[in-house]
């Protein structure tokens, strides 16, 4: 029969005894000592055995699963030390948005003015950045950074909104506070935005996206536009990508523009991230809904294929990683350097996804992934993850 002790409980006697321990004798939490009974979902009768709530046998002990979800514990007595799962979750990415802020962005679509709510394309790359930063908040780290920063060619040299995660209320406030005002000063606001991503220390992936509506127009250090500034703009993205930050390049309704395509494509490849498949190798965009495509696209393919294992035990040697796949069933993704997983390095603290497993969590295939683990020579039942009990 399977006795069943919360991850606590485990965690708390291996640190004393090791894995090799006697759960009849030791617990953590607190009952009446000595007494027999039905457990919460147990037997009767047995040996003692203090239990959370106080009543138990050897028939077994069931307990909610928490964060790091339950124990199974097999053999007489719970002699037999069982496998426990704690979830693990990749590596959230740092995305800077930097944001045209220029006068053009009151138009529609079509480049005519704006005469109705919410026709302009400042209100529809609004709403669709709104929309996808709410729903990605706790997998991405947003940022936010306004070009220009006056009526003219100026450009901050701070984020409007630092990277940080649980960002979709700032970032909905700043696009409520401001307005498109000025030209479109492109090479200076992406060379400003690669200062700021090098004062950020954290160890996660750091990426731009780019979004403009047109052809950059301000020769940094100038007060006052002129006709081109492509080449310019396409340098600071090349140099961005060298110095550690690819550049998504977003277009909003420039497809009627020739010249335009032509200088946002450049740049898409100079920033490392060009779209395939597609008429543009920028992504081209014209209303809400096709931003918050394009969007949802970028975000699953840079999200990082590395999972820290964050609530694990280190140096264990008996492990299994689980995902949950589209069907909503519960897998085991294989040990395998080429197309599953490994640990990142010897130290252990985390794995990096490789092959169809990481294009499976970066598609939306792969999610709520759990890492399992037992001591050696105990079987680990990923099924018991789904249904508590091990199936065929």
């Amino acid at each position: 029969m399977r006795l069943r002790v919360p991850v606590l409980a485990l965690l708390f006697i291996c640190g004393l005894w090791g894995c090799g321990f006697n759960p009849g004798t030791t617990s953590q939490a607190m009952g009446t000592a000595g007494s027999t009974g039905t457990g919460t979902g147990g037997g009767t009768g047995g040996s003692p055995h203090p239990g959370r709530g106080g009543n138990t046998g050897t028939g077994g002990l069931s307990s909610s699963s928490g964060s790091g979800g339950d124990v199974g514990i097999t053999g007489a007595a719970g002699m037999s030390c069982g496998q426990t799962n704690v979830a693990i979750q990749p590596e959230p990415p740092d995305i800077l948005i930097v944001q045209d802020k220029s006068l053009s962005m009151n138009q529609d679509a079509t480049g005519q003015n704006c005469n109705t709510a919410g026709c302009s394309k400042w209100s529809q790359v609004s709403a669709a950045i709104d929309n996808v930063v709410m729903a990605t908040q706790t997998t991405v780290n947003w940022g936010l950074m306004f070009f220009g920063s006056d009526n003219m060619c100026g450009v901050s040299t701070t984020a409007d909104v630092p990277i940080a995660t649980g960002n979709y209320s700032p970032i909905q406030q700043a696009f409520a506070t401001n307005q498109p005002s000025s030209y479109t000063p492109t090479e200076s606001a992406v060379n400003a935005a690669v200062k700021y991503m090098q004062t950020l220390t954290d160890p996660n992936p750091k990426y731009l996206l780019l979004a403009t509506d047109g052809l950059p127009n301000c020769v940094p250090g100038g007060r006052s536009a002129t006709t081109d500034d492509s080449p310019g703009a396409e340098t600071a993205v090349t140099n961005a990508a060298a110095a550690g930050f690819k550049t998504f390049v977003v277009g909003i309704a420039t497809t009627a523009d020739q010249m335009a395509t032509q200088t946002l494509n450049t740049m898409a490849v100079n920033g490392g991230e060009p779209q395939t498949g597609a008429a543009t190798q920028y992504y081209a965009i014209m209303d809400t809904a096709s931003l918050e495509t394009a969007l949802t696209k970028i975000v699953g393919l840079i999200a990082s294929c590395t999972i820290p294992l964050t609530g694990a035990p280190p140096n264990l040697s008996n492990v299994a990683v689980s995902a949950q796949d589209s069907t909503g069933k519960i897998i085991e993704v294989p040990n395998d350097p080429a197309n599953g997983w490994s640990y990142t390095d010897a130290t252990m603290t985390s794995i990096v996804l490789t092959g169809t497993a990481c294009s499976s969590l970066q598609s939306g295939a792969y999610s709520n992934f759990q890492f399992i683990y037992a001591c050696a020579g105990t079987k680990i039942c990923v099924d018991h993850l789904a249904n508590g009990t091990c199936g065929s």
